[in-house]
């Protein structure tokens, strides 16, 4: 090489040496720091930390033979949740409220980080705001009081989404993961199911339209199939080929016309409190079908998921048509999903259609931050109220160790449904704390009682003739 080409070629390997390609932060980091940054600010790991669950929570972490316990296997009469029993039976009895919350909240997070890796966002960006829109459920706020409960199927959802890129080499093993997991569904939680297709689906969007849809008729056989299962299981334990469904849920077999009439209207009314309660994040999700429907880089993928979204309505319309009984908008797991889907289908799209996909996110995420704050608020007021109870209760006991502890709510209260599960609340949290289990007052115990909270109307925990009294307060509006 000559002087003036060896010249020429140092400051352009000088260049080229210097250069560095641009550092990225792990998808793993990303993800988790979205999640993390949803349970903080929404207040949710103050739920976790110290949880408030529902009456019927209870007994699912408590041994068969502590008061308070009911029989698990009864229940599946009127459920057929035989696999949340199997749960209760190995783990559920022997943990704390505090680790049903844990494992309930980690399983789901586990769900929705499998679900953003299905759906495959572009950028980083994309990744950590789809991922903290997602997380933000509206309507799965509404279960985190059920974690004894629903554990079982938070698990399920998560080991599906996690085990579908294995599933997805061989057909066979796809056709078996979709019977596994919906079955295991139906045994645990019957709206997991849809959870189970949708991820199906994105993970399917550049598959053939015939490979879709035997994957659909798949996932509608795997549901009559789980149906059938917890048939046989009630038929086997109880001699009963079926569910036998409790009075309180209002059931409405279809036998007329005029039982078709009324079991319609009441999931068109249960669709419009679902519609209300996703509120700004449904006319968002909207504007994205609409845009996604137009560019044509996403048209093929927003057709599809509308496709699927019509069959998961479909099949929740069609089982309360048919019995009348209306699950209420909890229930509906895959509205969250539907909403968040088309704005991330936009991320794939052209550039505009990305800026949108990504600012349509960031507003459903505003809308989830809202209804998050706002029912964890509601309860969290609950909590710290019950909690005060507690504690006054323990240490007037302490004073006074030789007292019955009893509860006493007022009559008009007492004889409802919320009075009755205001009192197993506040009882199980005296249980679960302290230790104390405080039965009813007797008729005449509960007159001297009376008595005495009108002299002292605004005392929650009294003592009157040789007995502490738990004064149950009235059920709070949001129950």
């Amino acid at each position: 090489m000559t002087h003036t080409a060896s010249v020429t070629a140092e400051p352009a390997t000088r260049e080229r040496s210097s250069w560095r390609p641009r550092r990225t932060l792990p998808e793993w980091l990303v993800v988790l720091g979205a999640l993390c940054l949803a349970l903080v600010v929404t207040g949710a790991v103050l739920q976790v930390a110290h949880p408030f669950i529902r009456h019927d929570d209870w007994p699912f972490t408590l041994g068969r033979h502590e008061p308070g316990s009911t029989a698990q296997r009864i229940r599946n009469l009127y459920e057929g949740r035989w696999l949340n029993t199997v749960y209760w039976y190995v783990i559920g009895q022997r943990t704390s409220i505090v680790v049903a919350s844990t494992v309930f909240v980690v399983a789901y997070s586990a769900f929705v980080w499998g679900f953003v890796r299905a759906l495959a966002p572009p950028t980083r960006l994309s990744t950590f705001v789809l991922t903290f829109a997602v997380f933000l459920s509206a309507t799965w706020i509404r279960l985190i009081y059920w974690p004894g409960t629903l554990s079982a199927s938070m698990i399920v959802a998560a080991t599906a989404v996690w085990t579908l890129p294995w599933a997805r080499r061989r057909r066979w093993m796809l056709a078996v993961w979709m019977v596994v997991f919906v079955v295991l569904s139906i045994l645990s939680y019957p709206p997991v199911a849809a959870l189970v297709f949708l991820t199906f689906v994105v993970t399917e969007l550049r598959e053939s339209t015939r490979r879709l849809f035997v994957g659909a008729v798949a996932f509608v056989a795997s549901y009559g199939i789980g149906v059938l299962t917890v048939y046989a299981l009630n038929w086997l334990a109880f001699g009963t080929f079926g569910l036998t469904i409790s009075a309180w849920r209002r059931p409405n077999p279809l036998r007329s016309l005029d039982d078709l009439t009324t079991n319609l209207g009441r999931y068109g009314t249960q669709f419009a409190s679902l519609l209300a309660l996703l509120g700004w994040a449904a006319v968002v999700a909207v504007v994205c079908v609409v845009w996604a429907l137009v560019d044509s880089t996403t048209r093929r993928a927003a057709v599809i998921v509308l496709g699927a979204l019509v069959i998961v309505v479909g099949l929740e319309a069609g089982l309360t048509v048919y019995s009348g009984v209306v699950t209420g908008t909890r229930a509906s797991l895959w509205a969250w999903p539907a909403v968040c889907l088309p704005a991330a289908l936009l991320l794939k799209g052209i550039r505009p259609s990305r800026i949108a996909g990504l600012v349509a996110l960031a507003l459903i995420a505003v809308v989830g931050v809202v209804s998050w704050r706002t029912d964890l608020g509601e309860h969290r007021v609950t909590r710290d109220q019950y909690d005060v109870i507690v504690s006054d209760t323990a240490a007037l006991v302490g004073q006074h160790p030789g007292d019955t502890v009893v509860m006493w709510m007022e009559p008009r209260w007492k004889a409802t449904a919320r009075g009755t599960m205001t009192a197993v609340t506040v009882r199980s949290m005296l249980y679960d704390q302290q230790g104390l289990y405080p039965r009813w007052c007797e008729p005449a115990e509960c007159t001297s009682i009376a008595q005495a909270v009108q002299q002292d109307p605004h005392a929650d925990v009294l003592r009157v003739g040789g007995l502490t009294v738990v004064r149950i307060p009235r059920p709070p509006a949001w129950l």
